[in-house]
């Protein structure tokens, strides 16, 4: 009994250090391929790609039915009770429903695109035509990484999306690049490019799932609890989906209303002032199978102390990373070009924004990992409806500085109310303070 705590911190720290290693050099190779794109491409058709890659994320969430999320928690309860069978029956019954209906949500929407008049930015419908190609691609990954994740494989299971990926899109584009120069719609190129990496990465990341899942599993009569699951994936679809347009609705808005240049600098700052919840990020993917099977066990003394530890860890280093990319914002919005100089203002404000939401911890997995999924779908159904309602009045007037505004006031209020929740449900502290 004395050496579970001790294997359970052993493994925890084993997995954060080696996601740490990954989502760093994902970070670097990420503000790699954005100053790469935003050089090469310029606001505007930075902008176009964003915006087009844009919509499998979006649709990614009704595609995957919620099974993204539910598999996190299944998987990590069914390998703690050994329960083989039902592990196997979900694993391949999500798969192929998904598989299913991603394809056909991709079709419909390459379908709707095409019959659209060519409006906007030059190339715009062809990108998202071609983006919408790697909706089953990106639906079924979202299933991969959630099943590695609740197998405690979450280094291993990161590997593909974090490091493949993004140096399969670099090499691509780099040495395409003198080809590249020369074509007219250079965008719909750079996203037929990136479909390429992510089919690679898909191939890539199902041999490592094949490798890892236990042998119990591939040896155990399927079982099925479909109703079960349905029920359950369908508070994940919900929230899934607003989480999304949390993040999402602030571009396709822009879009709307300032056009693709707007989008393409308001994506830079955004993507600089992720950063902040950086740390935030890789603990929420390390412990949320360990914060379902604590509360499953009852050991609530022992998620409280992961949880404040965690949040202090978050809470260190959001304040250091926002007062230096406040202090340093001219020279590093400088490093994807002039043109995008004039997101200083906007990164300041998101940087707010993400800061409070590293100090109030990891609310939404806890609610998440815990079954309190009606709690904090309806918390982020208010956080969405305000965030529309704040980027509607605010984006025509203030533009990119409007829709920072409208992302940052929303993303506070749902992080509070989480936090509150978080107390109230499950007598966890989870806030900083």
């Amino acid at each position: 009994m004395k050496k579970t705590p001790l294997k359970l911190t052993e493994r925890l720290i084993r997995d954060a250090t080696g996601s740490l290693g990954l989502r760093v050099a994902f970070v670097a190779l990420s503000f790699l391929t954005s100053i790469i794109l935003a050089r090469q491409l310029g606001k505007s058709g930075f902008g176009v790609y964003t915006y087009a890659m844009t919509w499998p994320l979006l649709l990614g969430i009704p595609a995957t039915l919620g099974f993204n999320d539910l598999l996190v928690r299944e998987v990590a309860i069914y390998s703690s009770q050994s329960a083989w069978g039902l592990m196997r029956g979900l694993l391949q019954w999500a798969n192929a429903i998904v598989l299913i209906f991603s394809t056909l949500i991709a079709l419909v929407t390459i379908v709707i695109f095409w019959n659209l008049e060519q409006v906007g930015e030059p190339g715009l419908l062809p990108s998202l035509c071609l983006a919408m190609i790697s909706l089953p691609i990106v639906s079924l990954t979202s299933l991969r990484l959630a099943t590695m994740q609740g197998l405690h494989r979450v280094v291993l299971g990161q590997m593909p999306e974090d490091l493949l990926s993004p140096l399969i899109f670099i090499i691509l584009t780099i040495s395409s690049y003198w080809f590249l120069r020369n074509q007219e719609n250079i965008t719909v190129w750079v996203v037929g490019l990136k479909l390429i990496a992510l089919g690679t990465t898909f191939v890539a990341g199902v041999v490592l799932l094949v490798r890892v899942l236990p042998q119990e599993v591939k040896k155990a009569k399927p079982e099925y609890r479909i109703l079960t699951w349905l029920k359950d994936s369908l508070p994940f679809i919900l929230l899934g989906g607003l989480v999304l347009i949390n993040s999402r609705i602030d571009m396709l808005m822009l879009s709307a209303f300032k056009g693709a240049g707007a989008v393409g600098v308001y994506a830079v700052a955004n993507r600089v002032t992720s950063l902040i919840v950086f740390g935030l990020g890789i603990l929420n993917n390390v412990l949320s199978p360990t914060f379902a099977t604590l509360y499953a066990e009852g050991k609530r003394e022992e998620l409280q102390k992961m949880v404040t530890h965690s949040t202090r860890l978050i809470s260190l280093f959001a304040l250091v990373m926002t007062l230096g990319l406040i202090t340093l914002r001219y020279w590093v919005l400088q490093i994807f070009g002039a043109e995008f100089i004039q997101g200083q203002t906007a990164l300041i404000i998101l940087s707010i924004g993400y800061l409070v939401n590293a100090l109030t911890g990891s609310v939404g997995i806890l609610l998440y990992m815990t079954r309190h999924t009606k709690l904090i779908s309806a918390t982020t159904a208010f956080a969405a409806l305000l965030n529309v309602c704040l980027n509607w009045l605010l984006i025509p007037k203030w533009g990119v500085n409007g829709a920072a505004t409208a992302t940052t006031i929303s993303m506070i209020a749902s992080s509070v109310i989480c936090a509150v929740w978080v107390r109230q449900k499950l007598g966890i502290k989870s806030t900083v303070i």
